[in-house]
């Protein structure tokens, strides 16, 4: 529990790079951020999975202020860096999105957005694991009732933050607590396996970061309970690469059919060659984007129904 006093210091963003103010910024991936009643900031778990520790950014100006508990100057501002993809250079992603139909106009809609990452593979595969072939919310509730159950939660500046439950904590959980949560037998048995292999250390190297990404997809894909889905969406946020088109989410195959690219019922490999013939390189800004657009073109209509109800 973070009771000390932090460490304060701040970050200079680059031009294109927007604060996330609000929680819908980060519908694909808020993941355990918390939003302090008292002000703009958000506090999020950071760290390695087996020693998290809190960190806090708000807007101070053209500076975001950062304070961490548990982490000194250097290594505060390096992860709020991290947490929200501040040193992609995603101009290039948008010049080749003013080249395609479909997201053209979208980063003038939600300029400045960038992919807000976890802080480690392990952290990103136990939230894919628990998400596997459920909804957003689904998947949210179901994470936070295995946060309770393994009482995962940090303290700072008074504010409760939860946190993804540690591998010890999982393993301590067993089947029959982690069987409590909701979860099913194969899901609880995959992250009980993932706990075992993070402590093989099968999630450590720089490859899984700067490697070819065929190659650090099919390394995860072969972890229990972790198939092609589960392995991109661990990599594209656990890691930040920028390469990883999540072409079998079934939320963006239903942008790409709605937005006229890709028919749903065509196969996973024509989502995935729309991505590499438009998005050579940036494929995870596309599945971000694509899914902003999705979730706010819902939010119109929704909006639309009840103004005309």
């Amino acid at each position: 529990m973070a009771t000390r006093a932090p460490t304060v210091t701040y970050v200079t963003p680059p031009r294109l790079a927007s604060f996330p103010a609000e929680r819908a910024a980060l519908e694909y991936s808020s993941r355990s951020i918390v939003f302090a009643d008292d002000g703009g900031a958000l506090l999020r778990a950071w760290g390695p999975p087996e020693a998290p520790y809190v960190l806090r950014v708000e807007e101070a100006g053209a500076r975001w202020r950062v304070s961490a508990w548990g982490a000194d100057a250097p290594g505060a501002r390096a992860a709020a860096r991290a947490m929200f993809s501040l040193d992609h250079p995603i101009e290039a992603f948008y010049a080749l999105a003013r080249g395609e139909p479909i997201l053209r106009r979208t980063p003038a809609a939600f300029r400045g957005l960038r992919l807000p990452r976890d802080a480690n593979v392990f952290e990103s595969l136990v939230h894919a694991v628990v998400g596997q072939q459920l909804s957003v919310a689904a998947a949210s509730a179901m994470h936070a009732r295995l946060t309770d159950a393994a009482g995962a939660r940090l303290s700072a500046g008074g504010i409760e933050v939860p946190r993804t439950p540690t591998p010890g904590e999982i393993r301590a959980l067993g089947p029959a607590g982690l069987k409590a949560t909701g979860l099913s037998r194969a899901k609880s048995a995959a992250l009980l396996a993932l706990a075992d292999r993070y402590r093989a250390r099968a999630f450590e190297g720089a490859w899984l970061a700067d490697g070819p990404s065929e190659a650090a997809i099919a390394r995860l894909d072969a972890e229990p309970g972790v198939g092609r889905w589960t392995a991109e969406n661990a990599l594209l946020r656990g890691t930040g690469r920028t390469d990883l088109f999540v072409a079998g989410d079934l939320g963006i195959r239903v942008a790409l059919d709605r937005f006229g690219a890709v028919p749903r019922d065509a196969p996973e490999a024509a989502a995935r060659a729309w991505a590499d013939r438009w998005y050579p390189g940036w494929g995870s800004y596309a599945t971000l984007y694509l899914w902003r657009r999705l979730v706010a073109d819902r939010q119109r209509v929704r909006g639309a129904v009840v103004r005309e109800g």
